[in-house]
């Protein structure tokens, strides 16, 4: 590979260019239905990190969010529950947990006034080393873990936002 780079610099330029002509780029953001360009967000820990990710995932996305109780007829998107769970994956020698595996499901549901619900599932793994000679770091660790699968949650709860559209323009046909 290093001898490709030395011999052939225009090579690597060449398949830059066409890579970047072609319309080819990273998935930054997922485009949100025009339907769900205005809802609401409905939560029963309205402050929760989850919550506040979800939020600013659907600003970033170009969702307007306005209040339930403003408007009933704007689809809803509400975050059911949500729980992170750990699993022991490996132990030391002596039997206590060496690595854990961290789940966070979370059960959402999109309300379309005069239509159905559809409902939305997102599981996030990760995997955590627990260290005892670290107490303090493993904590700041967790919390970093947790706050990523957060986020990565609500990137993933608003792509699916795409197949709540492809469902129910499925439903209108």
């Amino acid at each position: 590979m290093s001898f490709l780079i030395k011999k052939c610099p225009w090579l690597i330029l060449l398949i830059t260019f066409l890579l970047s002509g072609c319309g080819f780029h990273l998935q930054d953001k997922t485009e949100v239905p025009k339907q769900f360009k205005t809802m609401s967000l409905y939560s029963l820990e309205p402050y929760s990190a989850l919550v506040r990710d979800v939020k600013y995932a659907l600003k970033i996305n170009g969702v307007n969010l306005v209040d339930a109780t403003d408007d009933v007829s704007v689809p809803s998107l509400r975050l059911m529950q949500y729980e992170i769970s750990r699993n022991t994956v490996s132990v030391y020698q002596d039997g206590k947990a060496a690595e854990y595996q961290l789940i966070l499901d979370v059960d959402a549901q999109v309300v379309i006034a005069g239509k159905d619900i559809y409902p939305i599932k997102v599981k996030i793994f990760r995997s955590f080393f627990d260290n005892p000679a670290a107490a303090l770091a493993k904590d700041t660790e967790q919390n970093l873990i947790k706050n990523e699968m957060y986020s990565q949650a609500a990137e993933q709860l608003i792509r699916k936002l795409k197949a709540v559209n492809v469902t129910d323009q499925k439903s209108t046909q």
